[in-house]
């Protein structure tokens, strides 16, 4: 692929790495619409990992999180000079590190969400570790298909993700094993669930109806996440002592405090929040008394005693 000194570079041929799975049957598609040349190898395919990646122009590694670094080193020696090597992987500094190694452009990303019929409107990191002249054309990619591009660092992405991933998972699981330990009737509480209230199990549910290898991989492997976590026990400790010393004015200085930090986002959040109880609400009107109390969509996954 001849080109000229820092000339932005489009490439003919992109090869996913672990292309037969969801991300990569999502991906392919979108990558041929836009006339891209898409080859895939997968345990199943007859086409190998190193012969793809010595063909392709931009080779993407889509794998399972804790197979990521392995196929990186694996397939790197044979991505060819001037090629694009990149990754959909939700953690991203060992990933990156990895790609380095190589002679190939680098650009860690992070796709965050999952496999979906519309990408529209979903969130894309790019972390441009040596883009060379591929990154014009990558983030133009994902804009053009509706997504939102930000450029972080692999530690800022991680650190980012502790928060987003590690720390929501991990406060939904334990909210999860809660109501399971507790043995929590889960139907007469939602019974007398506000929809603010129906919105947290729903969530709750969405989650823990996931792939829990996924998930705990995520928390596994980011090496940010641990920090996060303690601090968040530590801060769950002190309200509890706050609360069992009949502290009211400590616990009004907490409340206060952690509201303040949040600053301007606190209004725009509570709009965004009015709206979706309000959907939730015609939502819950519609399926009828019955049904709300049933709830079987909103319960999948969670533990029944």
């Amino acid at each position: 692929m001849a080109r000229e000194p820092n000339k932005p570079l489009r490439p003919e041929t992109i090869g996913l790495i672990g292309g037969s799975g969801l991300m990569g049957q999502m991906f392919a598609p979108l990558f041929q619409a836009e006339g891209h040349r898409v080859l895939i190898a997968g345990r199943s395919t007859a086409l190998g990992y190193e012969a793809l990646a010595a063909q392709a122009d931009c080779v993407i590694v889509t794998v399972p999180i804790e197979a990521t670094v392995a196929m990186i080193r694996r397939i790197a020696p044979h991505v060819r000079p001037g090629a694009l090597l990149s990754d959909f992987t939700s953690v991203k500094q060992e990933p990156v590190a990895a790609m380095l190694d190589s002679r190939a452009s680098v650009i860690g990303c992070h796709p965050v969400f999952g496999p979906m019929p519309n990408v529209g409107g979903q969130n894309v990191v790019l972390c441009p570790e040596r883009p060379g002249p591929y990154l014009a054309w990558y983030r133009g990619f994902f804009e053009r298909n509706g997504m939102r591009v930000v450029e972080m660092s692999p530690a800022e992405h991680d650190q980012a993700m502790a928060v987003i991933q590690g720390l929501t998972h991990f406060i939904n699981l334990a909210f999860a094993r809660t109501l399971q330990t507790e043995r929590v009737d889960l139907e007469r509480v939602l019974q007398v669930c506000s929809p603010v209230y129906r919105m947290l199990f729903a969530v709750l549910s969405r989650i823990l109806s996931g792939d829990p290898r996924l998930y705990g991989q995520i928390q596994l492997t980011n090496r940010e996440n641990v920090p996060v976590l303690q601090a968040l026990l530590r801060n769950g400790a002190g309200l509890l002592e706050t609360i069992e010393r009949g502290d009211a004015e400590g616990f009004y200085r907490a409340f206060e405090e952690a509201g303040t930090y949040l600053g301007d986002f606190k209004r725009a959040a509570r709009d965004e929040s009015d709206f979706l109880v309000e959907q939730l609400k015609r939502y819950l009107e519609q399926r009828g008394s019955a049904a709300r109390d049933r709830s079987p969509k909103l319960t999948d996954g969670l533990p029944r005693t």
